[in-house]
């Protein structure tokens, strides 16, 4: 036998069997299997990571923000004593894209009085904003990275209205990243859960929940994933 002929054989046996067996089976490939949700400390006030959990030449930082304190925005829910104004819901990510937008209202919880919101303006002795930063892996089942996507949590509080109460302000949730392998398709909207009083009428402490939906798809499956995050006006945080 020639030697051309020897190669067409060796060549057609690999092809056969790279056919039969396929390098990743489609199923898994495109089946999210695992989350992960990772805190980065940040310093609130040099703005200086402590972990790193993702490679500095693909962080994108926000140059420009809103102003601290807003005073527009719609009403979006109302209790006893208390008003949130802001949106209904923030898209964040929208085809696997983050949406970076110059003019919106972050959420603010402040105080009811006479049936309607007091005017942001005369409020007084609010803190620095606060930041909180997370990072969320989402993996395959071959533990393929499909999806990166790091956001913070941002919101300023012990805001006073006539020397009493503990409000919020400036609260909202920033994409700072995103990597989205190809095949897949990646969105994440942000929404208020809720607000409450922590305190009392005569000194309330504004309460408020805020949820991060998120959703990875791709042309056989889609999953659906929520964060919470609860803030007070008197700076504390947790996640839900």
């Amino acid at each position: 036998m020639r030697l051309s002929q020897t190669f067409i054989l060796v060549l057609t046996a690999f092809t056969t069997s790279a056919w039969a067996n396929p390098v990743y089976d489609n199923t898994k490939f495109y089946t999210v299997s695992t989350v992960e949700v990772k805190e980065i400390s940040h310093d609130i006030i040099l703005d200086q990571d402590v972990q790193r959990t993702v490679s500095d030449a693909y962080l994108g930082h926000l140059k420009s923000g809103p102003s601290q304190f807003q005073t527009g925005g719609q009403v979006i829910t109302v209790a006893r004593d208390l008003v949130a104004l802001g949106e209904d819901i923030y898209r964040l990510v929208s085809k696997g894209k983050p949406n970076v937008t110059t003019v919106y209202d972050p959420i603010s919880v402040i105080p009811r009085v006479g049936g309607k919101a007091v005017d942001i303006l005369d409020t007084e002795s609010w803190s620095m904003p606060s930041k909180r930063t997370y990072a969320i892996t989402l993996k395959n089942t071959y533990n393929i990275d499909v999806v990166t996507f790091r956001y913070s949590v941002i919101f300023s509080h012990s805001g006073s209205y006539e020397g009493k109460g503990a409000y919020i302000t400036a609260a909202q949730i920033q994409p700072d990243f995103l990597n989205v392998l190809w095949g897949f398709d990646f969105t994440a909207t942000m929404k208020l859960g809720g607000i409450q009083n922590q305190g009392s009428r005569a000194n309330p402490v504004a309460g408020a929940t805020l949820v991060l939906q998120y959703t990875v798809s791709n042309i056989m499956n889609s999953r659906t994933m929520v964060d919470a995050f609860f803030i007070s006006g008197r700076g504390q945080f947790k996640k839900l």
